[in-house]
């Protein structure tokens, strides 16, 4: 092979190996940037597939108004047989003191520890206002707050047993708990006709 064919060639494999390590490195930050800036979309895969694998309904990016023009977002609606779950989806990276009923948690990251309020509080909240804009009872609703698979937490049990903090990889297995409680199944009929009244309330929030 003439020198100067070599050369090119050398510096054609050279660049597509430069290439290759490069994007090696590059990998896990830009899943870890993705997951922190863009979680519900991280996340929406493993929703669909809970939703998909046992026939449930799935509303993303919920948003409505109270009375009281009080904006609330809740990033997915899942309908299941049993129960309504109004799932947040949260990334925190290293690791979390957390209970149930304490007002605020701490975070230790990768810039030292910090104060954060209680996820599970606020969506209950949001839980609440759902059950007022439509009329349900709050008994239908379970609230859940999803972290990454990464972060270390100290398990602990639901005192009210209607709010969870659970890792992504575990929320089927929760679900399916959920479901098999000993309690009445949804009327199908009023399923359907929630589902559609929510995605009314979405596309009219959307607009």
């Amino acid at each position: 092979m003439p020198y100067p064919a070599e050369f090119a060639l050398f510096i054609v494999v050279s660049i597509i190996s430069g290439v290759f390590i490069l994007a090696l490195f590059l990998v896990d930050p830009i899943r870890h940037y993705f997951k922190v800036h863009h979680t519900v979309r991280a996340y929406y895969p493993k929703m669909k597939r809970i939703a998909e694998d046992n026939d449930y309904y799935l509303i993303n990016d919920f948003a409505s108004r109270t009375s009281d023009e009080e904006t609330f977002h809740i990033d997915h609606l899942l309908v299941g047989n049993k129960y309504i779950y109004c799932i947040r989806d949260r990334y925190y990276e290293g690791a979390l003191t957390a209970k149930e009923n304490d007002p605020t948690w701490v975070h230790y990251g990768r810039k030292g520890s910090k104060y954060i309020s209680n996820p599970m509080m606020r969506n209950l909240v949001r839980m609440e206002y759902l059950s007022l804009i439509s009329g349900i009872d709050n008994s239908m609703f379970i609230s859940i707050v999803v972290i990454n698979d990464d972060c270390f937490t100290q398990p602990f049990d639901s005192e009210s047993g209607d709010s969870f903090l659970v890792s992504l990889k575990r929320l089927p297995l929760l679900i399916e708990d959920l479901e098999a409680r000993d309690v009445p199944p949804l009327d199908g009929w009023e399923v359907e006709r929630v589902v559609n009244d929510f995605a009314a309330l979405k596309a009219r929030e959307g607009r």
